[in-house]
């Protein structure tokens, strides 16, 4: 409640977005759309596989600085997009990220890497520690990465999961949860609501990897 009556927050419900995933809907509408759905799916009942949901719950169980992995998933999950507030100067003149074309398609370029520098400002009051707003602020930078196109590939879901793995500065597991719940009703993402389903569902998905030098 903190968060959604943050001046910041509240401002997202004057920016209008239409597109394929957005029918005239308020950023504001979507986020509080986004954060329900991350509440329901967050049990996890979408994993079949008991191996592979025994490992995701006890993941998002977890504590970062006393505080369950879970928790910070769902505050990603309502402020996300919280960069399509913002403007710009160019050339001496203020502009809105919000961009439309001619046919009325709006597009936010930027707004994730943007969004994440909000971050700090808006939870600020929250009690969260530092380290956890920037782990927060990362995974909204982050929260694209496994969009449509990424997921369309064609590789078997074993060589995806290698892939999503090395992707995401380890947030890997929270930025697909979040875009999993953020394009969950959209129409064009079904087929990667199926993909990200079969990820999740996988043990190899949960296997630690650590980088070093030898």
């Amino acid at each position: 409640n903190q968060i959604i009556n943050n001046p910041l927050f509240l401002k997202l419900k004057n920016v209008i977005e239409n597109s394929p995933w957005h029918d005239h809907e308020s950023v504001y509408d979507h986020l509080i759309k986004t954060y329900k759905i991350a509440k329901e799916q967050i049990e996890a009942d979408f994993i079949k596989n008991e191996k592979a949901k025994k490992l995701f719950l006890d993941f998002i169980n977890e504590e970062s600085d006393r505080v369950k992995i879970k928790d910070l998933m769902l505050i990603t999950a309502l402020i996300h997009d919280i960069g399509k507030i913002l403007y710009y100067k160019d050339e001496g003149q203020e502009k809105p990220l919000r961009h439309e074309n001619s046919e009325g398609i709006t597009k936010m370029p930027g707004h994730e890497y943007w969004g994440s520098t909000i971050v700090p400002e808006l939870l600020k009051d929250s009690g969260l520690s530092i380290n956890n707003i920037q782990r927060i602020a990362r995974v909204v930078r982050l929260h694209d990465t496994f969009n449509d196109d990424y997921l369309a590939n064609s590789i078997n879901t074993e060589e995806l999961i290698d892939d999503i793995k090395a992707r995401a500065e380890g947030f890997y597991k929270e930025a697909l949860f979040n875009i999993y719940c953020d394009v969950f009703t959209a129409k064009p993402s079904q087929q990667s609501i199926k993909r990200i389903t079969e990820i999740f569902n996988h043990p190899l998905l949960y296997t630690p990897r650590e980088y070093f030098i030898k």
